[in-house]
């Protein structure tokens, strides 16, 4: 029943995320994997099922194991996967292969898109970017450890609304933000 409790938690946070982009929440961390944050894997645990499917940016057959033994998802190829795990660390090259690989969806099933979930790294430097779009009053102003290519190129997989995808981020000190396909990220230069 605790595991219940767990991932109940956890999708409350991860909600409160979506609905109110550029605001963070604070994971629990009860289960690891090697290789991935904790909070990455609660994440996994609250939203993947033996009806969905995933992979890992780099193919990494160890974590890809591990969270399904943990989760029930299954494996798939990145232009299949439901939701597709960027570990830290992974190449900036890997990253935007992953990205671009992404599902948007289709007009008649937009929901049949890809949710990428991104480990912060914290080698990363950051940037001051403005997020603007429903959930949002005006702008919201946050600090994001991601390079500017993967702010285009997840602008140019939005482009069209309703198709698109949407982002998990996941810092390693356990926060965690939402960038859902209806936000738009601009970064802010001094």
């Amino acid at each position: 029943m605790e595991t219940v409790h767990f991932t109940q938690r956890a999708f409350r946070t991860l909600l409160n995320c979506f609905a109110r982009p550029g605001t963070a929440g604070e994971l629990e961390r009860d289960y690891s994997v090697e290789g991935l944050y904790a909070e990455t894997i609660t994440v996994c645990m609250t939203l993947l099922d033996g009806e969905v499917s995933f992979q890992t940016a780099a193919e990494c057959q160890e974590i890809n194991q591990a969270v399904r033994v943990l989760t029930g998802g299954q494996i798939k190829p990145l232009e299949q996967a439901d939701f597709i795990i960027i570990p830290h660390g992974t190449k900036k090259e890997q990253l935007l292969e992953a990205i671009e690989a992404a599902k948007v969806g289709d007009l008649i099933d937009p929901q049949k898109s890809a949710t990428v979930i991104i480990e912060l790294d914290e080698m990363t430097p950051t940037m001051t970017a403005q997020l603007m779009g429903p959930g949002i009053e005006t702008v919201e102003v946050v600090e994001l450890a991601i390079c500017e290519e993967l702010i285009a190129l997840r602008a140019s997989k939005n482009k069209e609304f309703p198709l698109g995808i949407d982002c998990i981020l996941i810092e390693q000190s356990g926060r965690v933000m939402a960038l859902p396909r209806t936000t738009s990220v601009k970064e802010v230069t001094n």
